[in-house]
């Protein structure tokens, strides 16, 4: 299902809600180009492990730390990831970032979307890779007093240098890594998939079918 939401709303502290009478709700941000199946993983793995009632995938009109890549259209990208999540009822697909257009800050999102859902607890789930960069985001600050910020680890990875790596005050950076979760490894990458197609080579267990069919219907990153 693809949610549209209304813009323009500024949001207030979300600090004295009741855990117990509130929505919690994840968002996983990206350029999902493609979603494959590494991104379903992570998303089935938070859902389960943050008790979440529903998680939305919201792919960016242009990612601020990759303004120099060109992504598919974004009508593509939302199409596939609709058909990869058809049957999961709570994944849902949010067009917001690729209809406001431009470079796509998650901090202005999560406001957007906690002033039109007051009640909702949102999680915002992040990678290894983002963690270590948060620091260079913008407004994360705000965005760390504002929202629960929750990074994943996919197994093997080194905690502890990873946690000499992380730019932010001690108070963050504990709180952060208290709250990470461990979410199945699985080796795939948006531009490893690219790669494979322009070389002529299946993506079979790579991406869902629905999402290799309309691929190859639209003849994308050949």
């Amino acid at each position: 299902m693809i949610i549209h939401y209304p813009t323009g709303i500024l949001c207030g502290r979300n600090t004295k809600m009741s855990e117990e009478h509130s929505e919690r709700i994840g968002i996983l941000g990206g350029s999902f180009d493609p979603i494959h199946t590494g991104h379903l993983t992570i998303a089935q793995d938070a859902v389960e492990q943050l008790h979440l009632d529903r998680l939305i995938f919201i792919p960016a009109a242009i990612s601020p730390h990759k303004q120099n890549t060109a992504p598919a259209e974004g009508r593509h990208r939302l199409e596939m990831i609709r058909r990869a999540i058809a049957n999961q009822p709570r994944f849902e697909v949010s067009d917001r970032e690729i209809q406001r257009g431009g470079v796509s800050y998650t901090f202005d999102t999560l406001t957007q979307i906690q002033a039109e859902l007051p009640q909702a607890r949102l999680f915002f789930i992040i990678g290894i890779d983002t963690l270590i960069d948060l620091h260079l985001w913008w407004k994360q600050d705000e965005l760390l007093q504002n929202f629960t910020v929750v990074p994943f680890a996919r197994g093997g990875e080194d905690l502890a240098n990873i946690a000499k790596r992380i730019q932010l005050g001690d108070p963050w950076k504990n709180r952060l890594l208290e709250r990470m979760i461990q979410v199945h490894q699985v080796e795939i990458s948006s531009s490893e998939i690219r790669k494979r197609l322009a070389a002529g080579q299946n993506l079979r267990y790579l991406v869902p079918l629905e999402v290799e069919q309309y691929i190859a219907e639209n003849r994308l990153y050949v």
